[in-house]
């Protein structure tokens, strides 16, 4: 997705896998963005992420409506489950469902050792959806279970629906510029 004659999507390496799925909606410059409601879009997304999904640079990424409907659903679960350990609250049950059943489609891969390194073989005929809600799934249920999870935060800046994991003492937003965002929000207030 572009906005701005700029591509919208940043990725943040550090994050887990499940932290950035969630975060391909946003805002930028006070534009909700979503990066995976269309075909393209998703695509978009799924090629910018194939090293961390474990799909080799050769791999067609194919990928249509269901697909799209299908990420929405996780992408939807995976921001219950995420919003529900910021708010320590309960998550809703089909949403722990959906992505406990989702992150088992891992196992169908297997570790291959070429002499270019190690990489996920997954069976011929998964299908680029299944390969990419089993990896976002399966990193939900590694940081939800680590004591990475204490790390999680919402991002409080104006405008900003993102999650992040503090990784530096002090954090309190998800970039630099949701940083100053909230710095000029709150001199805007004071000066009124």
């Amino acid at each position: 997705m572009t906005t701005h004659g700029r591509d919208t999507l940043e990725i943040r390496p550090l994050e887990p896998l499940a932290v950035e799925f969630t975060s391909s909606w946003h805002y930028e410059a006070g534009v909700l963005i979503d990066e995976v409601n269309t075909p393209q879009g998703l695509a978009h997304w799924v090629g910018a992420y194939r090293s961390r999904l474990g799909m080799d640079a050769g791999t067609p990424v194919e990928v249509g409506a269901a697909d799209v409907t299908t990420a929405l659903a996780v992408r939807g679960a995976l921001r219950d489950l995420l919003d529900a350990l910021v708010d320590a609250a309960q998550p809703p049950d089909a949403s722990l469902a959906l992505v406990a059943e989702r992150a088992q489609r891992v196992q169908e891969a297997r570790v291959t050792w070429p002499p270019a390194g190690p990489r996920l073989e997954w069976p011929d005929g998964v299908r680029t959806m299944d390969i990419v809600a089993a990896q976002v799934c399966a990193s939900a249920i590694r940081l939800l279970t680590s004591p990475r999870r204490d790390l999680l935060r919402r991002c409080p800046a104006p405008s900003c629906v993102l999650f992040f994991t503090a990784l530096r003492t002090g954090q309190q937003w998800c970039s630099p510029a949701c940083g100053n965002r909230a710095r000029v929000a709150r001199h805007s207030a004071k000066s009124r």
